[in-house]
């Protein structure tokens, strides 16, 4: 039996109608557990953050964020979107940024690190990444179980693995000589259920509460959630609408989680999500 052209039509226009309205408003799908979207805050930044790039969230309740190219270290009020600024450093390609004891740490993509005084800030030092320069890497965060810095890849280009990680001492100032752990790119196919997804991460950072590593892919939009060795154990894909181009992740220590977004279209944003511990 053939259906007239123009019923096909309609069919396909309220199938996809139905599917713009069934994602309106939901920021992840599924949902994260003991995240509601309907109470989440969006903070719009100064165009001086229009290329907001990493963050990582202070024990003052401020966030500690770099602009890419900009060797510049944002001071931001998590309610606001107010900011103070310090200059460290010269134009790079800065990609995320961590602070540990007394001392900023910001990655470049080529994975050179640069340590800057948090009394100051207006100073560094720069610790070159001594492995093969073609790893690029988007995310840096704090391990305090290994007293770690962590340096996770965008992609490896030679042998096209998924995400590999390395490590920076805070205490010795010495890169790993060896991978920490990798993910390979089937496992996130599985977990994604989908055998083409691109899942290039932009962010990372370990939840307190639960004590799980989260990755961001700007390329990809979705969010990971793995074991501090990189198992993957859930999988979101990102409202593209609300997530245009998600560049950094930081949480408080209740669990609020902070996701940035690049200003592609228009201003960057900040998205706030309140944290409510699942019901056991």
């Amino acid at each position: 039996m053939k259906f007239p052209s123009t019923l096909v039509f309609l069919s396909l226009f309220l199938v996809t109608s139905f599917q713009a309205c069934s994602r309106q408003g939901k920021s992840f799908v599924p949902p994260i557990p003991g995240y509601s979207t309907t109470n989440k805050q969006v903070i719009v930044l100064d165009k001086e953050l229009l290329e907001i790039s990493g963050m990582f969230y202070l024990p003052d309740t401020r966030i500690a964020a770099i602009n890419d190219e900009d060797g510049k270290i944002f001071m931001i009020n998590s309610s606001t979107g107010d900011y103070t600024v310090t200059k460290f450093g010269r134009k790079r390609d800065y990609e995320d940024i961590a602070m540990v004891g007394d001392y900023y740490y910001v990655l470049e993509s080529n994975g050179n690190i640069h340590r800057v005084p948090a009394a100051t800030a207006n100073s560094e030092e720069e610790f070159e990444f001594p492995r093969d320069k073609k790893i690029e890497f988007e995310s840096l965060y704090y391990d305090p179980n290994l007293r770690q810095l962590v340096l996770v890849s965008k992609e490896q280009r030679e042998t096209k693995k998924g995400v590999i990680t390395y490590t920076f001492s805070p205490d010795s100032l010495q890169f790993s000589d060896q991978i920490l752990y990798e993910i390979r790119r089937k496992e996130i196919h599985a977990h994604l259920k989908d055998n083409n997804a691109q899942f290039k991460p932009s962010a990372a950072a370990i939840h307190p509460k639960l004590n799980k590593l989260f990755i961001v892919a700007s390329v990809g939009k979705a969010i990971l959630q793995t074991t501090l060795d990189g198992k993957i154990e859930g999988a979101w894909q990102m409202n593209p609408d609300q997530f245009p181009q998600p560049e950094g992740i930081c949480f408080a220590p209740n669990g609020d989680m902070f996701i940035s977004n690049e200003g592609v279209d228009g201003k960057a944003t900040i998205l706030k999500f309140p944290y409510t511990p699942p019901a056991k």
